[in-house]
């Protein structure tokens, strides 16, 4: 299975990097649609995330399709399901964004386009949210690789341009 920092940013996120718009913003009503459905669904044993390592959060795979939730006490408060990414706005600019993303990429084999999906939209903020995701998953690929390499400058260039290809 490919990793997201295995693949160039266009891999990773789709050629829809190229027209973000604020009109495929997932709605509150469209995000409770989703949720009700998301209650019915079985989920994996909490995944490892050290970025959300005693923050009261955690992130789980639905047992079938592609998704994945971040939850706290048990509550789903932000999902990637299908192509629709959403963060409750009360825990919106926590930092939660990124590691649902790097999560949902794994689980998808390396990029965020789920099986059948060829073009995925994005809001300007959604687009900025993928490329900070991917720009950590280099980040964390460099300090497994090679210990203290990521907290210099261009660390995340090294990756790009020696072991993942050049990214756009």
């Amino acid at each position: 299975m490919t990793a997201p920092w295995q693949r160039s940013f266009l891999d990773f996120a789709g050629p829809g990097i190229d027209r973000p718009s604020d009109t495929l913003r997932v709605s509150d009503d469209e995000a409770a649609d989703i949720l009700a459905k998301l209650a019915a669904q079985a989920w994996s044993p909490q995944l490892p995330s050290r970025s959300l390592r005693n923050s009261g959060y955690t992130i789980r795979h639905a047992r079938t399709g592609f998704t994945t939730a971040i939850f706290r006490v048990g509550r789903i408060v932000g999902f990637y399901a299908g192509s629709y990414l959403w963060i409750s706005a009360e825990h919106r600019g926590k930092g939660l964004s990124t590691p649902l993303i790097i999560a949902a990429a794994e689980q998808r084999g390396g990029s965020i386009m789920p099986p059948g999906v060829v073009l995925q939209g994005y809001t300007p903020a959604g687009l900025a949210a993928h490329r900070k995701a991917h720009r950590q998953a280099l980040l964390d690929a460099t300090e497994l690789i090679i210990p203290g390499r990521a907290r210099t400058p261009g660390a995340a260039d090294f990756v790009r341009l020696r072991l993942a290809g050049a990214t756009r």
